[in-house]
């Protein structure tokens, strides 16, 4: 039998611990756990945080995701066989709000679009499959986000400036988490020409069986048409979103 590493063993609890509790950690508790002193797990914590896996809640001494632990998440993204169910779903949200649809995942700071629907209106929003934008000026990077906790998006930003598309771009972090907030509450995205001037989008969040945001379903039209008086367009993409869910789910 293979001689298992009992530090990586370790790691990984604790690891495992952090990123699947939605409680905050401490290193106490971790000790209690895996029956050890707590200086074992002080220098086993120290080195992640160190790299990056894990960091400190400010003020506490209580546990939190690190920025490193999210690149890591957030490489291992939807499969191709997962995708491939989505364009018929796309292609019904796309025929009852006459706007483009969209799936897309979180790179990073970054959203890329998976697939697109387009409708046959000539006056429309072409993204490309591929396309890469900033996830705090995009409905769909905004629905993605809503499912970090407010911490958790300060680290994901920490020394970094948001970059400013328009006079509409959220331009500082409490801003981002204020509408992120709403987010949370409302279960859908809107951006009000923060990525492109003229242009609205709407998006909700698309979860795994587990629970945790994925993806993302949006709409993207020119802004006075996708959010005119008597429209409900949030409606179709949310039941979109619950749909997707469902086939990536089987």
């Amino acid at each position: 039998m293979p001689k298992q590493i009992q530090s990586i063993e370790r790691g990984l609890f604790i690891l495992e611990s952090i990123m699947f509790n939605d409680r905050r950690i401490t290193g106490t508790e971790l000790a209690r756990r895996l029956g050890v002193h707590k200086s074992t797990i002080s220098h086993l914590t120290s080195t992640l945080c160190e790299q990056g896996y894990l960091a400190k809640e400010p003020g506490s001494s209580k546990l939190v995701r690190g920025p490193k632990l999210y690149r890591v998440a957030r490489i291992v993204g939807l499969s191709g066989e997962q995708i491939r169910k989505v364009p018929l779903a796309l292609s019904r949200l796309t025929e009852r709000t006459g706007e483009t649809s969209h799936l897309a995942e979180l790179r990073g700071r970054h959203v890329i679009y998976l697939v697109n629907e387009y409708p046959r209106k000539t006056l429309r929003v072409q993204t490309e499959t591929g396309a890469v934008e900033d996830a705090h000026s995009t409905a769909v990077g905004k629905a993605i986000l809503s499912g970090l906790s407010d911490e958790e998006v300060r680290t994901m930003y920490a020394g970094l400036t948001l970059e400013r598309h328009t006079d509409r771009t959220y331009d500082s972090i409490d801003r981002l988490l204020e509408n992120l907030a709403r987010i949370r509450e409302t279960g859908y995205a809107t951006d009000l020409g923060e990525q492109t001037a003229g242009t609205g989008c709407l998006a909700a969040p698309v979860r795994d069986s587990q629970g945790m945001i994925v993806a993302a379903v949006g709409i993207s039209g020119p802004g006075a048409r996708l959010f005119a008086e008597g429209t409900e367009p949030e409606r179709s993409v949310v039941a979109c979103a619950t749909q997707v869910e469902k086939m990536i789910g089987d």
